[in-house]
C-alpha cells in the first residue's frame, strides 16, 4: 500500500501507529530532480540583454529551484509514527524525512483527556479533519498525522480514529466550524471488537499519574503549527520575496520610461518583443501601460508579504 497505516500494541500495552505515504516520498524526489536538473542555459538567457536588473533577475532565478528543492526534502515527512502510551503517561509525534536525513520529536504528556474534537471546516472541500485532544485543564494537542489526510466517511479515517478513541477511551466528536461558530455532533460508535479491546487496555493498563489543575476559563491554547515556518522554509520565501522584487523594479522601470518617452517595450516568450508608440497608437499604448501597472501593485503585494513572512515567521499576522 502506497498510503496507509500500520496498527500495533505493543506488550508493554502502547498503541503504536505508523503511517507512511510513498507518494509523497517519490514527489519530493521527482521535485528535487527537477530542480537541480534544469539546464543553467535556459535560466541564464536574460543575461545576454547585458542590463543589471535583468542579470539578478537571471541570477535569482537560477537559486530558486535549487533552493525550493532543498526545502521540500528538508521539511516534508513521508512517515510519521504516533505512540500513545497510559504507562508512561505521553504522548509521541516522530516525523522522519526523506531519507532519513531529519527526525523531529514531539512529545506531551497524556494525562486524561477529557474529549477528542475531529474538527473540520464546513466550507472546505474536499472536508479535511483534523484530531485534537483537550485535557482538564484546557489545554489542546493535535493528534493528526501530518502527511495523511483524515477524510471523515473513509474506512482508513474511521479505523484511525477508532483505534486512538478505543485506547483512549474517550468519544470522538466531529466538530464543524465556520466563521459563525462551532456546530458539533458525536461520530458514530465505535464497533464491539473496539470496545472489547478498549476494556481490555483498560484493565492492564495502569492509570496514568497526573497532578490535577483547576479548570480556568483563560487555559492557554494550542497553537496552530502551520502559522509559522522554520528557518529554512523563511531563506526560500525571502528569496522568493527578492526574485518578485527584482521583476518588478523591472516592470516599473519600464512603465516609468514608457510615461516620460512616449515609448513602451513589452516582451512575451511567444509573441516576442513589440514597442508601442503615444504618437502611432495611443489606445494600445496606454491599455498596455495601464497593465503594466496592475502588474506592478500586484506583484509588489506578493513580494511584500513573502519578505514579512521571511522577516517574521509568520504566516498569518496577529489581528
Amino acid at each position: 500500500m502506497l498510503i496507509g497505516h500500520r496498527y500495533e500494541h505493543t506488550p508493554d500495552g502502547d498503541l503504536r501507529i505508523r503511517s507512511h505515504n510513498h507518494v509523497l516520498g517519490g514527489m519530493v524526489l521527482m521535485f528535487l530532480a527537477i530542480g537541480f536538473g534544469i539546464p543553467a542555459a535556459a535560466l541564464t538567457a536574460g543575461m545576454k540583454a547585458g542590463s543589471l536588473v535583468n542579470t539578478l533577475l537571471a541570477g535569482l532565478a537560477m537559486l530558486l529551484p535549487p533552493a525550493m528543492s532543498l526545502l521540500a526534502l528538508w521539511s516534508l515527512a513521508p512517515r510519521e509514527t504516533l505512540t500513545v502510551s497510559w504507562r508512561n503517561n505521553v504522548v509521541e509525534r516522530r516525523r522522519r524525512m526523506l531519507l532519513g536525513l531529519r527526525e523531529q520529536v514531539e512529545q506531551f504528556a497524556l494525562g486524561r483527556p477529557v474529549a477528542l474534537e475531529l474538527r473540520v471546516r464546513k466550507d472546505a472541500r474536499p472536508a479535511i479533519g483534523t484530531l485534537w485532544m483537550i485535557l482538564p485543564d484546557g489545554r489542546e494537542h493535535c493528534l493528526s498525522p501530518g502527511n495523511f489526510a483524515l477524510l471523515p466517511g473513509r474506512a482508513s479515517t474511521e479505523r484511525w480514529l477508532g483505534e486512538v478513541a478505543g485506547y483512549l477511551q474517550v468519544a470522538v466528536t466531529r466538530v464543524e466550524r465556520d466563521a459563525a461558530g462551532a456546530d458539533a455532533r458525536p461520530v458514530a460508535p465505535l464497533p464491539a471488537w473496539r470496545r472489547r479491546a478498549a476494556a481490555f487496555n483498560a484493565v492492564h493498563a495502569p492509570p496514568p499519574r497526573v497532578v490535577r489543575k483547576a479548570s480556568t476559563p483563560n487555559a492557554p491554547k494550542a497553537t496552530d503549527p502551520n502559522d509559522r515556518i522554520g528557518l529554512l522554509a523563511r531563506a526560500v520565501v525571502a528569496l522568493f520575496g527578492l526574485f518578485l522584487a527584482v521583476l518588478e523594479l523591472s516592470q516599473a522601470l519600464a512603465v516609468g520610461t514608457a510615461l516620460f518617452t512616449g515609448r513602451l517595450r513589452v516582451s512575451g516568450f511567444r509573441t516576442g518583443s513589440h514597442s508601442y508608440l503615444w504618437d502611432e497608437r495611443p489606445m494600445a499604448f496606454s491599455v498596455h501601460t495601464l497593465f503594466g501597472v496592475i502588474e506592478v501593485l500586484v506583484v509588489g503585494y506578493i513580494a511584500w508579504q513573502c519578505l514579512r513572512i521571511s522577516a517574521t515567521g509568520v504566516i498569518k499576522p496577529p489581528k
